[in-house]
């Protein structure tokens, strides 16, 4: 009996690490980052700069039906950047009060790196409906 009664206390022990564990897997996110800089045709910066015609403080990027996306300028490479958010593939970008562009991505899911859960990632980036390189920093031309 005492045997049993000490393998069933190993066995409760175990459970309740592991399902430790997966709690951590849960809180654990790592979000993709995603870069825009906006260029012109002579690649001059148009949101950073002495030429930038873009105020970068009145940028709006919304996620799916609307909803805010925050952002933080990185302006020792003319960028902003922002997380791709669970659960949207669609991102409008406001500049100025009017509709600029539309950045669509294709997502899929990894181990993440990071942690004991998965990181979501793109596969492809649309601008505007039309496919663009997928890569981390999308250069958009006006």
């Amino acid at each position: 009996m005492k045997k049993t009664f000490k393998i069933l206390i190993l066995f409760l022990a175990i459970s309740i690490t592991c399902q430790n564990c997966s709690n951590e897997c849960d809180d654990c996110l790592e979000l993709t980052t995603k870069s825009i800089k906006y260029i012109n045709a002579n690649a001059t910066n148009l949101l950073f700069g002495s030429q930038a015609i873009y105020n970068p403080d009145s940028l709006v990027i919304l996620a799916g039906n609307n909803n805010p996306v925050p952002f933080w300028k990185q302006e020792d490479v003319g960028a902003i950047m922002f997380n791709l958010e669970s659960g949207y593939t669609t991102y409008h970008i406001v500049l100025s009060g009017a509709l600029i562009d539309t950045l669509q991505f294709q997502l899929a899911e990894r181990k993440s790196t990071l942690c004991c859960g998965n990181t979501t990632y793109s596969t492809k980036t649309m601008l505007n409906g039309q496919e663009i390189e997928n890569k981390d920093l999308v250069i958009i031309t006006p």
